[in-house]
């Protein structure tokens, strides 16, 4: 290969799913709607007797409306900046809209690769990849999180191969 050429990374040889967006976005919102709800029973609780209740209730309904909006747009951009990439040596994951991070993880420090779902991925036919090494941060960072999966397969196949010297 030329030196000005660079392999297709993994990202889009096996790209994650849109459905990740739709997931992301619905896990949250319930989380949200719990708040909101909570919000508005104490707010029913204490305003009650003031006449509060419903403007308070109004401008709760106007904030969850927004920060879904927020959320949406949030989960959107975290989907389209989410990077990986099996290089020769490492594997590197970049994600995050605000903070992104960068984890490089050396093939020789790799210690498993394995594929699972949540209830919710199982709703939307997602599966996480997760790679660790012995380090506590690796697993809580270094996972591919919305690949469907026959991509998921290929990318632990893929490691799994680097790890035992294959390719």
């Amino acid at each position: 290969m030329p030196l000005n050429e660079t392999p297709m990374a993994t990202v889009r040889q096996y790209p994650l799913e849109r459905a990740k967006i739709l997931k992301k976005f619905i896990v949250s919102e319930i989380g949200y709607s719990f708040i909101f709800l909570l919000l508005a029973v104490l707010a029913f609780l204490f305003a009650s007797a003031s006449g509060l209740v419903a403007p308070i209730v109004t401008l709760l309904v106007v904030l969850f409306i927004i920060l879904s909006l927020v959320n949406l747009w949030y989960q959107g951009k975290y989907y389209r900046v989410y990077f990986y990439n099996v290089k020769e040596d490492f594997l590197v994951i970049k994600k995050g809209v605000f903070m992104p991070r960068e984890t490089i993880l050396p093939f020789e420090k790799l210690q498993d690769v394995y594929l699972d779902q949540d209830i919710f991925d199982r709703i939307f036919s997602l599966w996480d990849l997760h790679v660790s090494t012995a380090t506590y941060m690796s697993g809580f960072e270094a996972h591919i999180d919305g690949v469907n999966i026959s991509n998921g397969e290929a990318i632990r196949e893929l490691l799994l191969n680097k790890i035992k010297g294959k390719e």
